[in-house]
C-alpha cells in the first residue's frame, strides 16, 4: 500500500495553512505543521490577525461564557445549526463512481459529524469520560442554495473540474475561488482527488477569522477560501454502507471531524508543542502527537487523551471532545463574524418564506479621511434588491449589494439598509454613528511623544553598572534597538521617516548604520520580519546633528504595513563607530514605546529591561497611498564617478540637481557624475501619492582633491590613457617626500595593492600592470603634500 499523509491546513488568521507528515496504513500518524505554516502566512498575509490576537480574544469570551454559566446554573446551551454545502469536485464519472460521490456517503459523513459533535449514546461518537461534551453543535446539508432556491440533492453542488487530480496550490489559487458559496451562509466543504505535488494529502482546513468580513471578491481574502477540503475516500463512513471508493484506515468519517475542530478554532491537543498548551485546561498535556490508538499513554505527567479528536490517532480511536473545548468553539462561534453569521442565516430550519431581515457589516468602522469604507451585505431570506443610505459618504445612497464608499469629511455617521424579495421590503436597520472618520488624512506621520516633553540623551550607566548610551551603543553590545508604532488608524504603506540622533561618533567616512522596518509579528508585538532596509551614512548624520536637524531617510522601494503595527529602528554594529538616538525623559513615553534586542538576538521593552518608560525620537512618514522612493548606486563616492538613481512609486519622475547640471531631466532613471557632494531632487506624478518630493544626497570624499584642474592634479599623469598593458604614473613637481599609490575600481574597491614610495627627484614615474584588470573605468589615488589627487583610467 502507498503511503498517505494526514494533512491539516490551518491558518489563525484567516488563510489556510498547509502541514504534512507521511504515514503507513498499518501505523499512520496524524501530522500536522500549524504552528509552521501559520509563521510562513504572518509573511504571506500580514493583514490577518496573529496567533496571539486570537488567542487573547478567545481566552476572554471563554471567561465570560464560564462565568455566565455559572452564575446561571446552567450547563447546556442552545443547539447551534451549521448548513453545509458539500462541492463534490469530479472528472466527469457517473454519480455514485470514482469522485463523484454519492449522496448516501455525503449523508453518511454528515451522520457521523453530527454523532461526533453530539456525543450521541449508542453511537461511535459517544463517550463516557468525565469531561466528555456534548458541542450541542448540529450540521445540516442546506435545502437551498445561496439564492433561497431548492436544491434537489439537499447540500450538495456537484462541479465538473475537467482534471482528474488537483493540487494544493490549484484548489487555492483557482478552484475555491470560483465554486465557493456565500461563507457567511454556509460552511463549505470540498471533496477532491489530490494529484501532483499534493498526491499524499488527506485535508486541510481554515481557521476561523476574527477580523472583519472583507467580502467575497478580494483577493487572497479569507472568506473566498473559507472552509476544507478533504481527500474523496476519506469522505463518509464504511459503518453506514458500502462505499468502495474509501479507504482504510481513514473511512469512518473522522478526518471531518478533526477539520471541523480547526475550522471552529480547536488546536491540537499537545499544542503543536513538547508538553505545549492548547489553551483548553482539561485536555492533558502530551509531549507529542498520539498514534495508532495507545490508549494510557503516559507522557508529561500525565495519561494523555488519545482519544480525543484532535489529537492524531486513528478513525476508530476517536470519540471525545471536552467541555473546555466546548466552551472554545462557542467562544469563536460569538467571535468570528463569519461562523456567528452562519447560525443568523438559519437556513437548517425550514424555509419560512418572509420578507428579509436587514444585516451588514463594514470592512472597517474607523476611516482615515479620504478613505473607503467596504460594506458587506448579511440579510436574510435571500433578498434581491437593496437600498443603502449613507450619512457623510460619497456616494449617499447605493442599490449594490456590497457597495464601496468614500468618505470626505471628518464626523461620525450612521448608516442604514433595507433589503427586498419576492414578499416585499424589510424594515430599515439603522446603525447610529456606525462610521467614525478621522481628522487624519490619507497621508500622515506617526510618533509616540506626550505633547511636552525633554529631548535626552540617557546614559546607560543611569540603569546599572553599564557604558554607553541607552538607545544606542553600549557595553551590552545590544543588536537593535526600535520604536513600535500601534498603527491605529491602518495605515497601509510607510514612507520613511525622520530620526533624530543626538550622538555621533566616527573616523571613517564611509561609516553607515542601517535602519530598519519591521512588523510587529514577534513574541508579544516585538520586531518580526524586516520590511525594509535603507543604509545610511553616518556623516549625513553628522551634518544633521550639526545643523540642529532629524535625519530624514527615504525607503528605497514602496514598503507597505498592510494596516497593522510595524517597527522602526537601527541595527547597531561595534567596529569602532557610536550614535545615539534622541529620546525622551524616563517616564515621558506615552506607553513604554522603545524596544532593544540584547546580545543574544532577543528582543524587549526597555520597560522589562531598564525599568525605563521612554520614546525615541523617531517619526513614521505613512499613509494610504504610495509615495516617491528613490534609490542611489552609492551615497559616497569619488569625484567623477558614476552614480545611478532610480525613481519608483510615481509613473512620471523629473530630476535636478542643486548645481544645475541636471534640469527637468524626465524618466525613471537617472545616470551623475557629481564632482562636488550634490542635491538630487526627484518629483514624482500621475498617480495619487502621498510625498510626491524626494531630496537625496550624494556625497563626494571630502579628502580628495579631485579631477578638476589646479596645480597639484596638473602635476600627475597617466599613460597610455587609454590603455590596455602597463600603466605608467608619473609625478612631476617639486614635491619631496613619501608619496601613496593605489589603483580602484569603479565601485571603489582597490585592485592593486597601496604602495608607499619616496620620492626624492622632481619626477617620479611608477609602472603599475593592469594585464589581469578587465576593461573599464578605473581611478588612480595619488596621495602628497596632504592632498588626494584621483586621476580616471580608461582600460580597452
Amino acid at each position: 500500500m502507498r503511503l498517505r499523509l494526514f494533512i491539516f491546513f490551518c491558518l489563525l488568521t484567516g488563510l489556510a495553512t498547509l502541514t504534512n507528515a507521511q504515514q503507513t496504513i498499518t501505523d499512520p500518524p496524524r501530522t500536522c505543521e500549524t504552528m509552521e505554516q501559520d509563521s510562513i502566512n504572518k509573511i504571506r498575509y500580514p493583514k490577518r490577525r496573529t496567533l496571539d490576537d486570537f488567542e487573547d480574544a478567545i481566552r476572554q469570551r471563554m471567561k465570560e461564557i464560564q462565568a455566565r454559566e455559572k452564575a446561571s446554573g446552567r450547563t447546556q446551551s442552545a443547539i447551534l445549526s451549521i448548513p453545509i454545502v458539500v462541492h463534490i469536485v469530479h472528472n466527469g464519472e457517473a454519480i455514485g463512481s470514482g469522485t463523484n460521490l454519492s449522496k448516501a456517503q455525503v449523508q453518511s459523513q454528515i451522520d457521523v459529524l453530527n454523532e461526533d459533535f453530539r456525543r450521541k449514546p449508542g453511537t461511535p461518537g459517544f463517550n463516557n469520560n468525565p469531561v466528555g461534551a456534548d458541542i450541542e453543535i448540529e450540521f445540516c446539508l442546506s435545502p437551498v442554495d445561496q439564492h433561497g432556491v431548492a436544491l434537489s440533492e439537499p447540500g450538495i453542488h456537484r462541479y465538473n473540474g475537467n482534471k482528474s487530480s488537483w493540487t494544493r496550490e490549484e484548489i487555492e489559487g483557482s478552484l475555491k475561488s470560483s465554486t465557493i458559496w456565500n461563507p457567511n451562509l454556509f460552511y463549505n466543504i470540498w471533496t477532491v482527488k489530490f494529484g501532483g505535488t499534493s498526491s499524499n494529502l488527506l485535508g486541510y482546513a481554515q481557521f476561523p477569522d476574527q477580523s472583519g468580513l472583507k467580502g467575497l471578491n478580494e483577493t487572497g481574502g479569507s472568506a473566498s477560501t473559507d472552509g476544507v477540503v478533504i481527500q474523496y475516500s476519506s469522505f463518509g463512513s464504511t459503518d453506514k454502507g458500502s462505499f468502495p471508493v474509501m479507504q482504510a484506515p481513514y473511512n469512518k468519517g473522522r478526518t471531518l471531524s478533526h477539520e471541523t475542530g480547526h475550522w471552529l478554532g480547536l488546536r491540537h491537543i499537545w499544542g503543536d508543542g513538547n508538553c505545549a498548551d492548547d489553551f483548553v485546561s482539561d485536555t492533558p498535556p502530551a509531549a507529542s502527537e498520539s498514534r495508532g490508538c495507545p490508549v494510557g499513554r503516559f507522557s508529561c505527567g500525565a495519561t494523555n487523551m488519545v482519544e480525543n479528536y484532535m489529537d492524531y490517532t486513528n478513525d476508530v480511536c476517536m470519540n471525545i471532545f471536552t467541555i473546555g473545548q466546548k466552551t472554545r468553539i462557542r467562544a469563536v462561534m460569538d467571535l468570528s463574524p463569519r461562523r456567528k453569521s452562519l447560525l443568523a442565516a438559519n437556513l437548517c430550519s425550514p424555509i419560512v418564506a418572509d420578507v428579509p431581515t436587514p444585516n451588514f457589516t463594514a470592512d472597517k468602522q474607523l476611516v482615515l479621511l479620504g478613505g473607503d469604507v467596504n460594506f458587506t451585505d448579511l440579510s436574510t431570506n435571500f433578498p434581491t434588491a437593496w437600498s443603502w443610505t449613507f450619512e457623510g459618504g460619497n456616494p449617499s445612497a447605493s442599490i449594490e449589494r456590497n457597495p464601496k464608499i468614500k468618505y470626505t469629511v471628518p464626523g461620525v455617521y450612521n448608516v442604514t439598509l433595507s433589503a427586498t424579495n419576492s414578499l416585499g421590503t424589510s424594515p430599515t436597520l439603522v446603525k447610529s454613528n456606525y462610521i467614525t472618520v478621522s481628522e487624519e488624512g490619507l497621508c500622515g506621520s506617526a510618533n509616540n511623544f506626550l505633547n511636552s516633553y525633554t529631548p535626552s540623551t540617557l546614559p546607560l550607566s543611569d540603569y546599572g553598572i553599564y557604558t554607553g548610551y541607552l538607545t544606542g551603543h553600549n557595553s551590552l553590545k545590544s543588536k537593535a534597538i526600535s520604536e513600535i508604532f500601534a498603527n491605529t488608524l491602518g495605515y497601509e504603506y510607510i514612507s520613511g521617516m525622520d530620526i533624530t540622533f543626538s550622538r555621533v561618533y566616527t573616523t571613517r567616512e564611509d561609516a553607515t548604520v542601517t535602519v530598519v522596518v519591521w512588523n510587529a509579528r514577534g513574541p508579544q508585538r516585538a520586531p518580526g520580519s524586516v520590511i525594509e532596509r535603507k543604509v545610511v551614512l553616518l556623516k549625513q548624520i553628522q551634518d544633521d546633528i550639526a545643523n540642529n536637524r532629524a535625519t530624514t531617510i527615504v525607503l528605497d522601494r514602496e514598503s507597505p504595513v498592510f494596516g497593522q503595527p510595524f517597527h522602526v529602528g537601527i541595527e547597531l554594529k561595534y567596529d569602532g563607530d557610536s550614535l545615539a538616538i534622541q529620546s525622551s525623559l524616563d517616564g515621558e513615553s506615552t506607553n513604554a514605546t522603545s524596544w532593544i534586542q540584547n546580545d543574544a538576538g532577543v528582543w524587549h521593552p526597555y520597560a522589562i529591561d531598564f525599568g525605563a518608560n521612554i520614546a525615541m525620537n523617531i517619526e513614521a512618514i505613512v499613509g494610504m497611498n504610495p509615495s516617491v522612493q528613490v534609490s542611489a548606486s552609492k551615497q559616497l563616492i569619488y569625484p567623477g564617478e558614476e552614480v545611478i538613481l532610480n525613481g519608483r512609486g510615481a509613473s512620471i519622475f523629473v530630476w535636478n540637481t542643486d548645481d544645475g547640471a541636471v534640469q527637468n531631466y524626465t524618466g525613471s532613471q537617472l545616470s551623475i557624475r557629481p564632482t562636488a557632494t550634490t542635491v538630487v531632487t526627484t518629483n514624482g506624478s500621475g498617480l495619487e501619492l502621498c510625498n510626491k518630493i524626494v531630496n537625496t544626497t550624494i556625497y563626494v570624499r571630502e579628502d580628495v582633491t579631485g579631477i578638476e584642474e589646479n596645480a597639484i592634479a596638473n602635476s600627475v599623469s597617466l599613460h597610455p590613457n587609454p590603455g590596455q598593458g602597463n600603466l605608467n604614473i608619473t609625478i612631476e613637481n617639486n614635491f619631496h617626500g613619501n608619496v601613496s599609490l593605489s589603483l580602484i575600481s569603479i565601485v571603489g574597491n582597490e585592485v592593486s595593492k597601496t604602495i608607499t614610495i619616496n620620492k626624492a627627484e622632481e619626477k617620479l614615474t611608477y609602472t603599475v600592470d593592469t594585464a589581469s584588470l578587465q576593461a573599464g573605468i578605473y581611478f588612480v589615488k595619488v596621495k602628497l603634500a596632504g592632498q588626494t589627487i584621483v586621476k580616471k583610467w580608461f582600460k580597452n
